[in-house]
């Protein structure tokens, strides 16, 4: 195949051709390849992106519960932005949103989209709660939605901000009003696997049974259908269909 052919069929993908690319620089590769959370680490050689071992068996979990074909994707944390990009680089999913709050990731991921030349890939610093006021400025629900290892932080806020809900039902009405499909669903759901951010802010507002696996599911019964696909370790992977 000419080079030429190959860089048409890029574009019709809304990538932008490769000698208009900007390169990576030593400082944002080494961001991708070794930062917190280590579980989103990974690599781009030639073009290709290449998960470090812990995202690529998060990858193998969650990939076979995308709805096929996949035609839109939104990442609520999406971090060093490698489940949005690998979706538009190597899924050609059509529409791809990363929100996330913490800048380093949300430069990173700006760099890697530029690099690989995703025009069709949107990086954003929002809240949930804002997302869902804005949803159709992004072209309406997605079809699919990642919610990974990121729940908590929801819930009962994080050092990276203190903003929280506090509520599984606020939650999950903001989530519904965001997912026209499936939610793909990966997180700590009991309180003694919670991070001590999270656990203090729990005892100290005197909600600690607020917060369970049981206490989630009753909450979203009643706007998700929600299946169980196994375990990442300890925390269950759920697929939760809009009713």
């Amino acid at each position: 195949m000419s080079l030429a052919l190959t860089e048409r069929r890029s574009l019709r993908h809304g990538e932008i051709a490769s000698n208009d690319r900007p390169e990576l620089n030593q400082e944002i590769r080494a961001y991708l390849e070794n930062s917190y959370p280590n579980n989103h680490d990974y690599r781009i050689v030639n073009g290709k992106l290449i998960p470090r071992f812990k995202l690529c068996v998060r990858l193998r979990k969650l990939k076979p519960l995308y709805p096929r074909p996949l035609t839109s994707l939104l990442d609520l944390s999406c971090c060093k932005g490698y489940f949005v990009m690998q979706a538009a680089h190597e899924l050609q999913c059509g529409r791809v949103l990363g929100i996330d709050i913490h800048q380093p990731d949300l430069d990173a991921s700006c760099a890697v989209r530029a690099h690989l030349g995703l025009k069709g890939v949107q990086i954003e610093k929002l809240q949930l709660h804002e997302l869902a006021a804005r949803i159709n400025d992004f072209g309406g629900p997605f079809q699919t939605v990642l919610l990974i290892n990121m729940y908590q932080y929801l819930f009962f806020g994080s050092a990276r901000s203190a903003h929280c809900y506090l509520s599984h039902d606020e939650i999950l009405r903001h989530l519904q009003k965001i997912c026209s499909g499936r939610i793909i669903f990966n997180n700590r759901l009991e309180f003694d696997r919670l991070q001590d951010h999270c656990r203090q802010v729990a005892v100290q507002k005197g909600i600690q049974q607020e917060y369970s696996t049981e206490r989630f599911l009753e909450a979203a019964d009643k706007y998700f259908q929600v299946t169980l696909f196994g375990h990442i370790g300890h925390y269950p992977i759920y697929a939760m269909d809009v009713r």
